[in-house]
C-alpha cells in the first residue's frame, strides 16, 4: 500500500511538472539558465561553508594542521609565507572572497530571476488573452468575465511566485540541502544521525500540511473569482442596483468571499511557519543535546570536537533556512496546484480544438486555411445558406435543422418566430461564430468556410444591446482601431448615414466625448445608431440586426428604423425582429419554428395574409 502511495505522489509530481513545462513554454532555454545560477549560488555557498572546518582547524593548532594536511602544506611551500600567522590571514580572505562572490551571484541571480518571472507572467497573460480571444465562441458560452479576470490578473501571478520561483529555488535549496548534509555526515556522522532523528516529527506534520494546502488553494482561487463577480454584478449595473435597492445583497456577496479568501490565506501562511519553526527548533535540540550528552554522559573532549562543532554550527545556521525554504516552495507548490491546472487546462483545451475539423465534409477543406487568406470574398450576386443544421453541445435536439434561404446583394430579409425558434443560433451560424454540424454558406458560390478571415471583414453585427467602450464616441464607432490610424472621412461618412450627426454636434467635445462605461451617458437609441455607425464604418456589406431596435420606446423605434431603412440597397440586410413594424420594408421574410423554416415571402405573403 506503500509503494502504490509512493507511485501515485511520483506520477502527480511528474504530471505538475509537466503542466508547467507547458504552461512555461517558449522560456525553457531562460528557465534552465536560472537552475544553472541557483546551482552556481548553491556550490559556492556549501562550498564555503565546507572551508569553515579546516580554517577553524589551522586558526586552533597550525603547526599541526601544517603537519598533517598535505594540502596546507603544498600551499604554505607554493606561496612560499613568511609565517603560520600569514597562511590563516590568506586562507581566511580567501574564505571571504568565496562568501563575497556568492552574495553577488546570489543577488545578481535573484534579479535575473525577477526579470524572468516577471516577462514570463507577461507572457503567459497575452498567451491566455490571445487564447481566449481565439477560442471558439461556443467555449465562451459556459463563462464568464469573472472567470477570465481571474486567471489574466490574479492566477497568473500566482502562477510565477507560487509556481515558477518555488520550482526553480527548490532546486537550489535541495542541493544545498544535500550538500550540506553530506558534509556533516563527513564531519560527524552520528551527530547528523541524532539532527535528522529529531527532524522526524516536523516532517510527519509537513506531510500532514501538504493534503490541505492544495484545498487550501482551490477555495482561494474560487473566492477570488467570486469576488470580482460580485464587484461585476453590483457595480456593472449600478443603476438596477441603486433604483431596486440590491446594495446590501452585494454588499454581503463580496463580504462573505473576500472573507472566504482570507481564512485560506490566513490558514496557508500559518502553515507555511510551521515546518520552519519546528526544523529549527529541533536541530538546534539535537546539537546542543548532543554536546551535552558527550560531556556528560560519553566523557568526550569538547574541545578536541570544536572545529566539527564549528562545522555543524556554520552548517546549521545555513541549513536551516535551506530546509524550511525547500517546504515553504514544497508548500507553495502544493497550494498553487490548483492555479497551475487551471490554466493548464484551458490552455490545452482551446489550442488543441480551435481549429478543430467539423464532422461536414463540405466544410473540412477550407478550415485549415481560416488564418491564412485575408482577402475578403467577392460578394457580387448572393448569399446561400444550404441545408444548415446544428445542435449545441450537450444539447438533446438540434437547434438548427436544414435550414436553406437564399439573400441576393442588396437585399434585406426578415427572420421572425417564437423565442426558441432558432433566430439567434442561425444568425451566430452566418456571423461563423458557430460551426455548423452539415450544410454549408455561400458567397457567389464559394464556401465561407474556405476564407474565414475574409468572410468576417464582410459582415458587421448589431446587436439588442451595443457593447461600448468607456471611450469616446469616435473609438466606439471606429471599434478596433487605433487613434492614430482613424479614417476620419469614414467616420464622418458612418456617422451621417446612422443620423448621428446632430447628436455628436451637440455633444461638448464633438465625436472626442467620453460615452462612460458601456455608454451610460447616452440613451438606448443613441447607442443603437453608434452600433449602426461602426458596422458602417468598417464598411461591412452584409448587415445583420438581431432586435436592435426591441428594447427601445416607439419613438426611437421608429428613427432606428429609419436609419436601417436608409441602407436598404446599398447594404445587404439580415434582420431579426419582434416588432413586425421593423421588417415591414424587408424584400423577404422567413418565419422559423423548432429549426426549420415553415413559411417564407413578402410581408404581405407572410404577416398580413391569413393564416390557413
Amino acid at each position: 500500500m506503500q509503494e502504490y502511495s509512493i507511485i501515485l505522489e511520483r506520477e502527480e509530481a511528474l504530471n505538475y511538472f509537466h503542466k508547467f513545462l507547458y504552461v512555461f513554454s517558449g522560456h525553457h532555454r531562460q528557465l534552465i539558465l536560472l537552475v544553472g545560477i541557483f546551482i552556481l549560488t548553491s556550490i559556492l555557498e556549501a562550498f564555503g561553508i565546507g572551508l569553515i572546518g579546516p580554517f577553524l582547524k589551522l586558526a586552533g593548532d597550525p603547526q599541526k594542521v601544517v603537519q598533517d594536511n598535505s594540502t596546507f602544506a603544498w600551499v604554505y611551500q607554493k606561496f612560499d609565507f613568511k609565517s603560520l600567522g600569514d597562511l590563516i590571514v590568506w586562507f581566511g580572505a580567501f574564505i571571504v572572497v568565496i562568501f563575497l562572490v556568492k552574495a553577488t551571484v546570489y543577488f545578481l541571480s535573484k534579479r535575473y530571476s525577477y526579470k524572468v518571472l516577471f516577462n514570463q507572467r507577461a507572457a503567459v497573460q497575452k498567451r491566455l488573452f490571445n487564447t481566449y480571444l481565439l477560442a471558439p465562441y461556443d467555449f465562451h458560452l459556459s463563462r464568464n468575465t469573472a472567470d477570465y479576470i481571474n486567471k489574466i490578473t490574479n492566477e497568473t501571478h500566482r502562477f510565477g511566485f507560487m509556481v515558477s520561483l518555488p520550482m526553480v529555488e527548490s532546486v537550489s535549496h535541495i542541493i544545498v540541502v544535500l550538500t550540506l548534509l553530506v558534509l556533516m555526515a563527513k564531519t560527524n556522522i552520528l551527530l547528523l544521525l541524532v539532527s535528522l532523528g529529531a527532524l522526524l516529527p516536523a516532517f510527519f506534520v509537513f506531510s500532514f500540511l501538504l493534503k490541505r494546502l492544495k484545498r487550501w488553494g482551490h477555495l482561494s482561487t474560487l473566492a477570488r473569482e467570486e469576488t470580482i463577480k460580485a464587484v461585476n454584478h453590483g457595480l456593472g449595473g449600478i443603476k438596477e442596483t441603486r433604483v431596486f435597492g440590491c446594495e446590501e445583497y452585494f454588499r454581503r456577496e463580496l463580504e462573505e468571499h473576500v472573507h472566504q479568501e482570507a481564512r485560506m490565506e490566513i490558514l496557508f501562511q500559518s502553515a507555511q511557519f510551521v515546518p520552519r519553526t519546528m526544523i529549527e527548533t529541533l536541530l538546534v535540540i539535537a546539537i546542543v543535546g548532543f554536546v551535552c550528552v558527550s560531556q556528560l554522559m560519553l566523557g568526550q573532549d569538547f574541545q578536541a570536537a570544536i572545529s566539527s562543532m564549528g562545522v555543524f554550527a556554520v552548517a546549521s545556521l545555513r541549513l536551516i533556512p535551506a530546509a524550511s525554504n525547500l517546504a515553504d516552495c514544497v508548500g507553495k507548490l502544493r497550494n498553487s496546484s490548483h492555479t497551475l491546472d487551471i490554466m493548464y487546462l484551458d490552455l490545452k483545451e482551446i489550442e488543441n480544438t480551435e481549429f478543430k475539423e467539423p464532422k461536414s465534409s463540405s466544410l473540412s477543406n477550407g478550415l485549415a486555411q481560416t488564418f491564412n487568406a485575408l482577402s475578403i470574398p467577392e460578394y457580387a450576386q448572393k448569399l446561400t445558406i444550404s441545408d444548415v443544421s446544428y445542435q449545441y453541445p450537450g444539447a438533446s435536439k438540434p437547434s438548427l435543422n436544414g435550414i436553406s434561404m437564399e439573400v441576393r446583394k442588396g437585399e434585406s430579409i426578415g427572420l421572425i418566430g417564437q423565442s426558441g425558434a432558432g433566430k439567434t443560433t442561425l444568425v451566430d451560424v452566418i456571423l461563423s461564430l458557430l460551426t455548423p454540424q452539415s450544410g454549408d454558406i455561400l458567397v457567389d458560390g464559394q464556401s465561407i468556410y474556405k476564407n474565414l478571415q475574409g468572410w468576417r471583414r464582410l459582415v458587421g453585427y448589431i446587436p439588442q444591446s451595443i457593447f461600448l467602450t468607456d471611450d469616446t464616441v469616435e473609438k466606439n464607432i471606429a471599434f478596433g482601431v487605433p487613434k492614430a490610424e482613424i479614417d476620419h472621412d469614414r467616420l464622418w461618412y458612418a456617422i451621417k448615414a446612422a443620423q448621428l450627426e446632430a447628436l455628436v454636434q451637440d455633444l461638448p467635445q464633438g465625436v472626442d466625448t467620453a460615452v462612460g462605461e458601456r455608454g451610460v451617458r447616452l440613451s438606448g437609441g443613441q447607442r443603437q445608431r453608434i452600433g449602426i455607425a461602426r458596422a458602417l464604418y468598417h464598411q461591412r456589406e452584409i448587415l445583420v440586426l438581431d432586435e436592435a431596435t426591441s428594447a427601445l420606446d416607439n419613438e426611437t423605434e421608429q428613427l432606428i428604423s429609419n436609419s436601417i431603412r436608409a441602407l436598404a440597397g446599398s447594404k445587404t440586410l439580415i434582420i431579426i425582429a419582434h416588432r413586425l413594424s421593423t421588417i415591414e420594408h424587408c424584400d423577404r421574410i422567413y418565419v422559423l419554428e423548432k429549426g426549420k423554416v415553415v413559411r417564407s415571402g413578402t410581408y404581405a405573403d407572410v404577416v398580413l395574409a391569413p393564416k390557413a
